[in-house]
């Protein structure tokens, strides 16, 4: 943390801030709060007669729960916009904690020019996030950025989020991610996923590594990925890149889960790296996005995909990575009795997003009020491999990559 000696605080909430109060405890800074308004206020009121002047004072502190039952929106973003240009050397830090990307008073706020937000649901969250606006240059426009909403207004009345009209079927929807091997880019995919969540309004998803890959981890170490700013939340092994929550530490379970996403996305890496373990875990979960391509070299980990991922489940969906568009009918003809095939858009940025229209045709029935149950089908790559045994196959004729390959039997 940066030098900050004797740097003067005000706080104000509906009570004493945990988080806060242990940050000011710490031997590495020299924060000083100096006082403490702890009560619910009329934003307006409480500038002109409680908080008249903010002369040699570094921080202020304002949690909206101190305000939101006696103001409105609107007053509440006016206020704030005339303090902060009164008292340029001030920085201002907005605690709302648990409110959703979306929500129409976050994003005026960041019109006003007020960058320094803490939105975590959880204290260790805050906490982190509160560490973060306290270093010397605090939080960047492009770290708040994810809070901009596209021709956001305010109407005076409480309004949580722009739109509110996806409504889950389910609470606590988990998804398992996994490529068939390695390097087919299922990480990729499984960020554009998270990304296309990221766009629904009122979703709240994050994507947890549950590999040994250490990818995420080492976004933390970036201030920005192109034109996206990059914050890190270390005591929650998180890393936030323009409103997509990332966790890079899966011993942190039980405090991301407290957090109440609407859908977890679990990054197992590659069907050879699972423990038997992993793969049950894989198996568990709501919805399985298996990641593969029709490469003619990597036929083996496509039979591997047959035997242990049961990718005939209404719940499972295999996504072709690399695949010519003129491949894609044959490979369709070749799975007929699969529903669930769908073809990836070339993406060399993970950040942008793509396949958007196959997305929200899977992802509508979890979204909305539509019905629907998991149907346990017949094998359907009975008719494909020749099957001997539980895991040995003979003879196996098998259409891919436009080519028809035999394979000798095994002994």
């Amino acid at each position: 943390m940066a030098d900050l000696k004797h740097d003067t605080v005000i706080y104000v909430g509906l009570e004493r801030c945990d988080p806060l109060e242990n940050i000011t405890k710490e031997e590495d800074n020299n924060l000083v709060i100096i006082q403490r308004f702890l009560n619910s206020y009329n934003i307006t009121n409480f500038f002109q007669n409680d908080l008249k002047a903010l002369n040699n004072i570094k921080y202020l502190v304002l949690d909206l729960k101190a305000f939101t039952n006696s103001s409105t929106d609107a007053e509440i973003v006016q206020a704030l916009d005339r303090q902060r240009q009164l008292y340029k050397n001030v920085r201002f830090i907005i605690i709302a904690q648990g409110y959703k990307k979306g929500n129409v008073i976050l994003s005026e706020i960041v019109n006003t020019g007020i960058y320094n937000l803490v939105t975590s649901p959880v204290d260790a969250g805050v906490y982190d996030q509160l560490k973060n606006c306290f270093e010397e240059d605090g939080m960047s426009y492009a770290q708040a950025a994810q809070y901009k909403v596209s021709n956001a207004s305010l109407t005076g009345s409480r309004s949580a989020v722009v739109q509110t009209n996806y409504e889950k079927i389910k609470q606590d929807i988990s998804i398992g991610i996994i490529g068939f091997t390695r390097h087919i880019g299922a990480t990729t995919w499984a960020i554009n996923l998270l990304n296309y969540l990221n766009t629904l309004p009122n979703v709240k998803s994050c994507l947890i590594e549950a590999n040994k890959h250490n990818d995420f981890e080492k976004l933390s170490k970036k201030a920005m990925i192109g034109k996206l700013g990059v914050e890190h939340l270390p005591g929650m092994k998180e890393v936030k890149v323009n409103g997509l929550d990332f966790y890079y530490d899966f011993s942190k379970i039980t405090e991301i889960t407290a957090q109440k996403y609407d859908f977890y996305l679990y990054d197992y890496g590659s069907l050879p790296e699972l423990s038997s373990d992993d793969l049950a875990s894989f198996l568990n979960k709501d919805l399985k996005f298996i990641v593969v391509s029709n490469s003619i070299f990597e036929e083996e980990y496509l039979v591997n995909v047959f035997n242990q991922l049961n990718p005939e489940t209404e719940n499972s969906f295999i996504i072709f990575n690399f695949t010519d568009e003129k491949e894609q009918k044959k490979i369709r003809d070749d799975f007929s009795m699969i529903k669930n095939i769908y073809f990836n858009e070339y993406q060399p940025d993970p950040f942008t997003l793509k396949s958007k229209s196959y997305l929200s045709g899977i992802m509508e029935k979890y979204t909305t009020n539509s019905s629907f149950k998991e149907v346990k089908k017949e094998n359907p790559f009975s008719k494909i491999f020749k099957k001997k045994g539980s895991k040995k196959w003979k003879k196996k004729e098998f259409i891919i990559g436009g080519s028809k390959k035999r394979k000798n039997k095994k002994k």
